[in-house]
């Protein structure tokens, strides 16, 4: 399995097409990304081809209409994903049993090393 940690530009598949999300920080099992807008930390397993990220994402300024909900600060949420080369493309939840997901899409940034 090739690592994968690194610096990652999130972007969400949103009405018009892919948005830019955030930046976000993958590394020794944590996941980290924020904006103006959210914080989002968890943990990550990554295995074969397969990603999988559980964690919390909070609101701190005008609530998003995220997973189908706007007046929700902190969601905990779930993302299963597909590692393919240096992309890595998926789903993410909110773990309450909501029906709603959001279509994630991760490109690992080149390193400064």
């Amino acid at each position: 399995m090739k690592n994968i940690d690194g610096i990652y530009k999130v972007d969400m598949l949103g009405p018009f097409g892919w948005e830019h999300f955030s930046p976000a920080f993958i590394h020794d099992g944590e996941y980290r990304s924020a904006s103006a807008e959210h914080f989002t930390h968890g943990t990550y397993a990554a295995e074969d081809h397969g990603f999988q990220m559980e964690g919390n994402l909070t609101q701190h300024a005008d609530h998003r209409l995220l997973f189908g909900r706007k007046d929700i600060k902190e969601l905990p949420i779930k993302f299963i994903g597909r590692i393919d080369d240096d992309v890595i493309d998926g789903e993410a939840r909110v773990t309450d049993g909501s029906r709603h997901s959001l279509r994630f899409r991760l490109n690992r940034l080149p390193s400064l090393n």
